[in-house]
């Protein structure tokens, strides 16, 4: 059986996802986006809280000439150290399995290109989740550093440093997500009902729990998630979704959306998740 959701993310005066200008993303028309692999970070971050997740940036001390030092693992120590091995194992099969342990793997895929090049394409696929809010603006501020700039031969070496930080003051982030469960099982994937369910309750809390300075102001406002008949895959739902404002509420459509799958869906498998938002359209 395969299942797919929506969500949707409001920044609020913040930055979800900046790109190297450091400003929040954009595509070539203006909209604001985010990518995929700014939700999964979340969705790590939270699924980390209960047990060991695989791709996650990891720090460990490390004995040099000059002293121990911390600094973040390469890949392959990652492997060794989260599976408890001293080695590489030679057999892939052992490798694979290895990987598969671990939730994040299980749904999100991997590639582990060290020794051999191993890919795990991951049922749970998230793609770049689109600004639907009309009304969005971006701007940036001055901030000052308490500290003096180093360089000793400047003109002001004795001034305190002056950079700048970029937010979006109301964004509303919809992100199309599937689960395939066909190409899990394809790939020896064992998803269960456990794994579903935390991976449902991430999406719903994750973004709201990561307390950077930049995400906070970040969190889930609305999600749908629905099981699909005849192992059927919808995509591109999030083009079809509304939000707007209506007297003084925030209002998330599915109307469209609900058009398109009402007929390919088991209905008593519909779930919805509204925060500060009312969702509407999700009805014959």
């Amino acid at each position: 059986m395969n299942y797919n959701g929506l969500v949707v993310i409001n920044a609020k005066n913040a930055s979800f996802n900046a790109g190297f200008d450091g400003l929040p993303r954009r595509l070539p028309n203006g909209r604001i986006f985010a990518t995929d692999k700014t939700l999964k970070y979340c969705i790590r971050e939270y699924l980390s809280s209960d047990e060991t997740v695989f791709v996650q940036r990891t720090k460990k001390e490390h004995e040099t000439k000059d002293g121990a030092v911390l600094r973040y693992l390469t890949l392959k120590e990652n492997y060794l150290e989260k599976c408890g091995k001293k080695s590489i194992p030679k057999s892939e099969i052992e490798v694979m399995e290895d990987l598969k342990s671990f939730i994040d793997v299980r749904l999100f895929g991997v590639v582990f290109a060290v020794d051999k090049n191993i890919s795990i394409t991951g049922p749970c696929q998230i793609n770049y989740g689109i600004n639907c809010f009309e009304n969005s603006s971006i701007y940036s501020s001055d901030i000052l550093s308490p500290y003096r700039n180093p360089n000793e031969n400047s003109k002001e070496s004795q001034q305190t440093t002056i950079g700048s930080e970029s937010r979006a003051d109301d964004v509303y982030y919809v992100y199309d997500i599937c689960l395939n469960m066909n190409s899990a099982q394809k790939q020896g994937i064992d998803i269960s009902d456990a794994d579903i369910e935390k991976l449902k309750n991430a999406l719903k809390y994750s973004v709201g729990g990561v307390n950077s300075t930049t995400m906070f102001g970040c969190e889930t406002v609305s999600m749908i998630w629905f099981e699909n008949k005849n192992n059927h895959i919808f995509n591109n739902l999030n083009s079809q979704v509304s939000v707007y404002e209506s007297d003084g509420n925030v209002i998330v459509d599915y109307s469209k959306v609900y058009g398109i799958i009402a007929d390919g869906i088991n209905k008593d498998s519909l779930e919805q998740y509204s925060n500060k938002v009312e969702n509407i359209g999700l009805s014959d």
